[in-house]
């Protein structure tokens, strides 16, 4: 290679010396072990935020796993306990999928279904329960004057095995 090619090549001026030609040949060869290191980083970073995006994968994995755990043992707690049916199941997994929060203090306060007795299609004898709300109406229609809450509190008080 001749002297003015090198000169062209490095972007030098025609009158440049040989001191300045070594001098950008070293600054080039330095710019170059430097991109080499930038992108030896860069590769490593990358690698980084590959594990870190599996990992990020994963940990959604099992907490939507945890979720749906979460749902069923409410679910099934709630068809144990009479709150929900079985065929109602999907419509409340539903619910609980869309807003946990919600879903979950509705279910909470779900009453208890009515049961009906398998074996002849009619619901259980009702044992001699006393009906709280009529015996408090019964009081207040024999007391014109009385309020709702005292006639119901003298019922309670009047019959405290009903809770």
């Amino acid at each position: 290679m001749n002297k003015e090619e090198m000169i062209k090549i490095l972007g030098l001026q025609p009158d440049a010396t040989d001191d300045e030609i070594m001098t950008a040949i070293k600054a080039g060869a330095q710019a170059l072990e430097e991109i080499a290191t930038e992108r030896t980083k860069a590769e490593a970073a990358e690698a980084d935020k590959a594990a870190a995006v599996n990992e990020c994968e994963k940990v959604k994995t099992e907490l939507a796993n945890e979720k749906a755990a979460h749902r069923g043992i409410l679910l099934d707690n709630a068809i144990a306990d009479g709150r929900i049916s079985v065929a109602g199941r999907a419509a409340w997994e539903k619910r609980l999928s869309d807003d946990f929060k919600a879903g979950a203090i509705a279910l909470a306060n779900e009453r208890s279904l009515k049961r009906v007795s398998a074996v002849d299609g009619k619901t259980p004898a009702k044992t001699d329960a006393v009906n709280l709300v009529a015996l408090a109406n019964e009081r207040m229609a024999k007391n014109p004057g009385m309020t709702y809450t005292t006639a119901f509190a003298l019922v309670m008080k009047e019959h405290p095995e009903v809770k």
